[in-house]
């Protein structure tokens, strides 16, 4: 398994993460850190000091021993979690109303999340998205923004373009809901290969980062706050069992045995003709055995699939040109499948390999991050 490093990143300025290219009259920002953009701004303090690419650039930035992760917005001392597309809050107030959230997920094999209701104020339930800090209690984490008006400039004079005003948003400060605290982002970084870990400290450590656009107006700069080896997470083999467990009490079938893919980032897969693979995705997509299927809803075909497509813009700056659109199955989709009792062994073989190296295209930028039986599927469907 490839050695895992945890990355704590804290904004000295504000940021401005495009959601698209700069090409409208209004931006809106990201609320995570996106490992292309971290990648990135690695890069070029990488050439900065060394003035060309070399074997070592070649090493860290184009190839696959390095996968820079996403860095979601986090809580001191705190372990972020995504919610997925599972995860249901009251309609009215959110995350609010914290006695509200649950996860869904389960509700295939039962009609109890069918008429639930919000226990504060009554109001039913629907989807939500967004962050926890933690869950008991659930500590939602939503990172805060501004809306910033700016002056477009003319590239051949650098003076003031006329007429070509601009608005962005930025990320700011922390959202917590009962307090205001420093915003910060956290993600983890893999190297398959251990020798590269000196090299990459010492380049988060010596220099200055600059994530985004808006650099010449002053956003932008992060300060690396923690670079240390990542904590062991709960063994796949628990959560699996704890997955099952779940799924017998909601009424599932014991003569096989399930399992859940949650999405921690977008995933870039390609079919045999090069389109992408969106809502005809199959278990084998992911390299499951065959017989392996997904969850059906009961009297249905209708896979239980969670899934939403979203079309990722970027930007190369080394060539100050865009790079081409990808399409992907956005994070916290989430899909539910099945095996028989036969083939546990192999499938969970292969899902510990799918944990530990990702799936898909983009993989160095942070694509293809999924978790399997991810906890807040059990621990919050009541």
């Amino acid at each position: 398994m490839a050695p895992e490093f945890t990355l704590i990143l804290q904004p000295h300025a504000p940021l401005a993460l495009h959601q698209t290219r700069a090409g409208v009259q209004y931006v809106g920002t990201l609320d995570a850190i996106p490992g292309t953009a971290l990648r990135g701004a690695l890069a070029e303090a990488y050439l900065a000091e060394h003035g060309a690419p070399d074997d070592t650039f070649r090493a860290l930035f184009l190839s696959d021993q390095v996968q820079y992760g996403d860095l979601w917005p986090s809580l001191e001392g705190k372990q972020t979690m995504l919610l997925p597309a599972t995860a249901q809050a009251c309609k009215r107030h959110g995350l609010k109303h914290r006695q509200s959230f649950r996860d869904a997920l389960l509700d295939v094999w039962s009609a109890s999340g069918d008429d639930r209701k919000c226990p504060e104020c009554g109001e039913s339930l629907d989807r939500v998205s967004g962050y926890l800090g933690h869950l008991d209690p659930v500590k939602p984490i939503s990172p805060s923004s501004r809306l910033r008006v700016s002056t477009a400039i003319e590239r051949s004079t650098g003076t003031v373009a006329r007429e070509m005003l601009f608005t962005q948003h930025t990320l700011v400060g922390q959202g917590a809901s009962d307090a205001r605290e420093p915003l910060l982002f956290k993600g983890t970084v893999r190297l398959t290969d251990p020798a590269l870990q000196n090299e990459l400290a010492h380049l988060l450590q010596a220099f200055p980062l600059f994530l985004g656009a808006g650099r010449s107006r002053g956003l932008g700069q992060v300060e690396v706050k923690t670079w240390s080896e990542a904590p062991a997470t709960e063994p796949l083999a628990e959560r699996y069992q704890q997955f099952n467990a779940a799924v017998q009490r909601a009424g599932g079938d014991a003569s096989k045995r399930y399992f859940s893919l949650t999405l921690l980032s977008h995933l870039a897969l390609r079919d045999e003709l090069l389109r992408p693979v969106l809502g005809e995705i199959s278990p084998q997509h992911f390299g499951l055995p065959e017989g392996v299927t997904w969850v059906r809803y009961p009297g249905s075909d209708q896979p239980v699939l969670f899934l939403s497509a979203i079309t990722v813009p970027g930007w190369n700056a080394a060539m100050g040109l865009p790079k081409p659109d990808t399409v992907a199955l956005a994070r916290g989709s989430v899909l539910l499948g099945q095996c028989d009792a036969g083939q546990e062994q192999a499938v969970v073989t292969r899902l510990e390999q799918i944990e530990a190296e990702g799936v898909g295209e983009r993989r160095d930028e942070g694509f293809g991050r999924v978790a399997v039986c991810y906890p807040i599927h059990y621990t919050c469907w009541r």
